[in-house]
């Protein structure tokens, strides 16, 4: 084991040496890469197999000279370690704070949510009343595979009370717990400057997703950029780095870690069943290779000595709060997928059964060169923003062409170059955060050749994870010393490195405050369109009857798809004011059971293409946009004055 004096070593905060010249030797911290024994959460390696930068710290190599306190560091401005790990936490935690201030301080009167948005809310409203099964309506009329996005949604419904505002707080705290989880999982494998390092990417990341961008085509993809939105082609984005951060740390023997991956990528396929590739390639990989490393370790070197008990044999702990970790984890695992299981068995054909046979059925895929441009396309999203994808159709050339294709470029070696380092360095953590990059680009080239019909922008925006994640690789291995004079001073414990790291993390982390506060008003996600609709038919209704809503192929050929839209925000709203809306067989998949009609309904509303005749249709109340409304009763005569209707 080659000495290497940590980040903290420092003469002013070196230990008085030991009598007869030699230091006291202090155990290895838990946070060391590779650290030997006992961390609450994270499982380690053995005592004899921690990388050569797990010397104790205070420990200098043979020959060092001792280093002359600058001025700087006589006056007490450089930053010790552990307020570096204080600045990584802030980093992160400070621009969602403000977000969340926003968002609860914002009216959540009078916000009319179109599209899938309104979806989502609708069904976790249902989620409230533990009703909920399935995940969000697939276009393909089938639904993502489990509910657990509308449980954690309904949390904040239960505080905030239910609505837009309490959707997007509770999407924003997903993101959040989800980014500061991404910096803890780097403090429990490494040192508080990669903590650090990490936590200015997840910046990066947080400011790219905070774009709104300006080629959206539904209130679903940008109204207040990807950052806040409940969207779930979004809302996994975080969550997926997570997950690779923490197959990584699986794979640098933390059984934990390895538990909840399995849980992080459950919630990942339940809410976006896109990223199903990357998450099985992912923990399938971790859980081949933390099975051989751990026969390995129980086999191979049981029987080592120990160094730190002098040669003598000392048996292994068994980790015993590892092991509840664990059984809590499988606990909630199995409590994610009971709901789409009992849907499964109690319903012939189940959503599963249509997955599977919508996924089986021989559609015709994507050729590699379409994959391999869509893989450019996302990856020059760090580059150029998320807009040119979400607005246009990929495998064709990218937009940016030669930024996309550097970008790809450049992340796909920096992936190969972290993992030759860190194996070369055995950081293991290193190595598996880049290995793991290069697995998810693989990937996600596969699953583009699998996508039926367009490529759209949403289904792959989940891979920018991918480049994310082999940065903040970079950052995981060990850099040089600054001089030979040095020998023992890593480039992250000298004064000029650390105060310039802390500038350029407080820089980062002020950008992305400045775009959070930039972002437009939460009143930016109501259509006017479905407020319009609801004032003109709430009049003519009442809570005890029972209503009809129909959208009877409203719209042109240019506004068919946002009228849909509008007629599916138009029975949210109505749910959520309590009149019970039912719909035609053709919106089963996407409401989900108890709202199909059985045309015994009290009231019909429906919504019609505006035409000059459309005055002149029974019950006709307005025009909005180009749809017609018209309320009827059951037989179609034109709708008496609703009594005790709700204003």
């Amino acid at each position: 084991m080659s000495p290497e004096l940590s980040e903290d070593a420092s003469p002013l905060n070196a230990p008085p040496p030991a009598p007869g010249g030699t230091k006291p030797r202090r155990r290895p911290g838990r946070h060391s890469i590779g650290a030997s024994t006992g961390a609450a959460f994270f499982d380690t390696a053995p005592p004899d197999t921690a990388p050569p930068d797990t010397a104790p710290p205070d420990t200098a190599p043979p020959g060092a000279r001792p280093i002359e306190p600058g001025p700087i560091e006589a006056h007490g401005l450089v930053p010790p370690s552990r307020w570096l790990t204080v600045l990584a936490f802030a980093m992160v935690v400070v621009p969602f704070g403000i977000i969340l201030g926003r968002l609860v301080l914002a009216p959540g009167q009078h916000l009319y949510l179109p599209d899938d948005l309104a979806l989502i809310d609708l069904h976790t409203r249902r989620a409230l009343a533990w009703k909920q099964q399935l995940g969000v309506f697939d276009h393909n009329n089938w639904n993502h595979p489990g509910p657990s996005y509308f449980y954690l949604l309904s949390i904040a419904y239960r505080v905030f009370g239910a609505g837009a505002r309490a959707m997007f707080i509770g999407a924003t705290l997903i993101n959040a717990l989800a980014a500061v989880a991404c910096v803890g999982v780097v403090r429990r494998r490494a040192t508080p400057a990669r903590a650090l390092w990490a936590a200015g990417w997840v910046c990066v990341l947080a400011s790219l997703m905070a774009t709104v961008s300006p080629g959206s085509v539904t209130y679903s993809e940008g109204a207040l950029g990807a950052l806040v939105s409940p969207w779930n082609p979004t809302v996994v984005i975080f969550p997926l780095l997570l997950l690779i951060l923490l197959c990584a740390a699986a794979l640098d023997r933390s059984s934990v870690s390895l538990v909840g991956a399995v849980l992080v990528g459950s919630f990942v396929v339940q809410t976006n069943i896109s990223c199903l590739p990357l998450v099985v390639a992912l923990v399938g990989v971790t859980s081949a290779v933390w099975a051989v490393t751990l026969m390995a370790d129980r086999w191979g070197r049981a029987d080592r000595p120990s160094e730190e008990s002098g040669g003598a044999y000392v048996p292994r702990r068994s980790g015993w709060r590892g092991w509840i970790w664990a059984g809590l984890g499988l606990v909630v695992l199995a409590a994610m997928w009971l709901p789409p299981t009992i849907q499964q068995l109690s319903n012939h054909p189940g959503n599963m059964t249509l997955v599977w046979r919508f996924f089986t059925a021989g559609h015709k895929g994507q050729s590699l060169a379409v994959a391999l441009k869509a893989m450019a396309a996302t990856y020059g999203v760090l580059l150029v923003g998320p807009s040119g994808i979400m607005s246009s159709y990929l495998g064709h050339s990218p937009y940016q062409h030669a930024a996309s294709w550097a970008a790809t470029a450049a992340a796909l070696a920096v992936g190969a170059v972290v993992t030759v380092v860190g194996i070369r360095q055995r950081v293991r953590f290193a190595a598996a955060v880049g290995a793991l990059s290069l697995v998810g680009a693989v990937t996600m080239v596969v699953a583009v050749t699998h996508v039926v019909g367009i490529v759209f922008g949403y289904l792959v925006i989940w891979a920018i994870t991918v480049p994310v994640a082999a940065l903040i690789g970079v950052g995981m291995v060990r850099p040089p010393t600054r001089s030979p004079g040095r020998t023992g001073l890593p480039v992250t414990a000298v004064p000029g490195v650390r105060i310039a790291a802390c500038a350029v993390g407080v820089i980062v982390s002020a950008v992305l405050c400045v775009r959070v506060v930039a972002l437009p008003a939460l009143a930016a996600v109501s259509d006017p369109h479905v407020g319009a609709l609801v004032s003109l038919v709430r009049p003519e209704l009442a809570r005890s009857a029972s209503v009809f809503v129909g959208d009877a192929g409203a719209g042109t050929a240019d506004t068919r798809l946002l009228d849909t839209e509008e007629f599916i925000g138009l029975v949210n709203r109505l749910d959520q004011l309590g009149y019970h809306p039912k719909v035609n067989a053709f919106w089963r998949v996407q409401f989900g059971p108890g709202y199909h009609a059985t045309g015994k309904e009290d009231r019909r509303v429906e919504l019609s293409t505006w035409t000059t005749d459309s005055t002149a249709q029974p019950g006709f109340l307005g025009r909005v946009g180009d749809v017609a409304v018209t309320v009827t009763t059951a037989d179609g005569n034109t709708s008496p004055p609703a009594t005790g209707s709700a204003q």
